[in-house]
């Protein structure tokens, strides 16, 4: 029935005969008697989808968005505080919509113009990206992992938002670069990338399974100097690198409502609690990790989410217990159009609405001299 009323209302190409009639069908093989019912109701959304009767968005307007774009009550009600309610309509609706399907070119063996040529033939249309240099959007994709350029590891499938992470980052030739919570190594590779492949990249992840999918992506694309380890970023981690790093990249785990239109489950799975205990482990994280930073070198701090608790709150609060980190200025790494991303604290801010990008929060931190 549920499968049937997602046809009637949302899909433009299933007719409401075949979208009942189907329905109908699949009701009979479980339980015979229940094919009159599910006829019956499905019947009647159709006549009466117009006529859907909804909370009043003046009066209730937490209640209206929560039914009308599909969001739960309480992640509502904490967009509105923070964001009001006409962009949390908006931000409700975009996460309903299907993600853009984003490459990142792998510029070790090609260049995005390169590799634009090259998949003509089998993809229907191809855009750059606004904000990352190395992103390509592909419209009309089917069975990409069979796709002879990717095998060849001439691109890696990864949303723009997180392509911008690694560019903020900034990694430079023959540096020393640690990543915090690699797997399954979208931004490990980047970086080892836009150092040209030349210096190390210690890469660090708490699952086994992450730690092989590092590997295994970083043997696809031709990268040789990420080192990999099956560790707790969380706790000490001086038995994998005696010296401290140029930079570190902390893209720390969060409760993911930044990504919800790739997790579109996730919006009934999570609760309010999951926001503060990600906090706690973001807040370990960058105690920890902030100690291996050089005395010159740089810290990103990233997450997938929507959150000032895990965001905002979670630097500043860093922040006055280090002071020797100061926020460092990201707008070199925008264009003139994009630097709209960033706040007036030099704080990056992603979502989908205005770039149709994931939601990411990042900030750049230079510890002093």
């Amino acid at each position: 029935m549920r499968l049937g009323a997602y046809q009637l209302l949302f899909l433009d190409k299933v007719p409401v005969s075949a979208a009942v009639n189907e329905s109908v069908k699949l009701a009979k093989e479980k339980e015979q008697r229940s094919s009159g019912f599910v006829n019956a109701v499905l019947r009647n959304i159709d006549r009466e989808r117009e006529r859907i009767p909804y909370p009043e968005p003046e009066e209730h307007p937490i209640e209206f968005i929560s039914v009308r774009y599909s969001h739960p009550a309480w992640l509502v009600k904490k967009w509105i505080e923070r964001f009001g309610i006409d962009k949390t309509i908006e931000l409700c609706r975009v996460n309903n919509e299907a993600p853009p399907f984003t490459i990142r070119v792998n510029r070790l063996k090609t260049e995005r113009e390169e590799l634009k040529e090259l998949l003509k033939k089998d993809i229907d249309r191809i855009e750059d990206c606004s904000v990352s240099s190395d992103g390509l959007i592909l419209k009309g994709t089917s069975n990409i992992s069979e796709n002879l350029a990717f095998k060849q590891g001439l691109f890696y499938v990864q949303d723009e938002a997180a392509q911008i992470i690694s560019q903020i980052l900034d990694p430079k030739t023959d540096e020393r670069i640690l990543d915090a919570c690699a797997a399954p190594g979208g931004k490990t590779t980047h970086i080892a990338e836009l150092m040209s492949n030349r210096g190390e990249v210690v890469a660090i992840d708490i699952s086994k399974k992450g730690i092989g999918l590092i590997k295994e992506n970083c043997e696809r694309l031709g990268i040789n100097i990420v080192k990999s380890y099956l560790r707790d970023a969380a706790k000490g981690i001086s038995d994998v690198s005696k010296e401290k790093f140029d930079k570190i990249l902390i893209d720390a785990p969060c409760s993911g409502l930044g990504i919800l239109r790739r997790h579109p489950e996730g919006k009934w799975q999570k609760k309010e609690e999951l926001i503060h205990e990600a906090q706690r482990i973001q807040k370990r994280l960058i105690e920890n990790l902030s100690g291996y930073v050089k005395d010159g070198g740089v810290l990103v701090y990233s997450t997938c989410s929507t959150e000032k608790e895990e965001n905002e709150d979670v630097v500043e609060d860093f922040l006055e217990r280090h002071p020797e980190f100061k926020v460092d200025d990201i707008k070199q790494y925008f264009s003139e159009t994009s630097r709209t991303l960033i706040d007036e604290k030099g704080v990056l801010h992603t979502n989908p609405i205005n770039y149709k990008m994931d939601g990411f929060f990042a900030v750049r931190l230079k510890k002093q001299l």
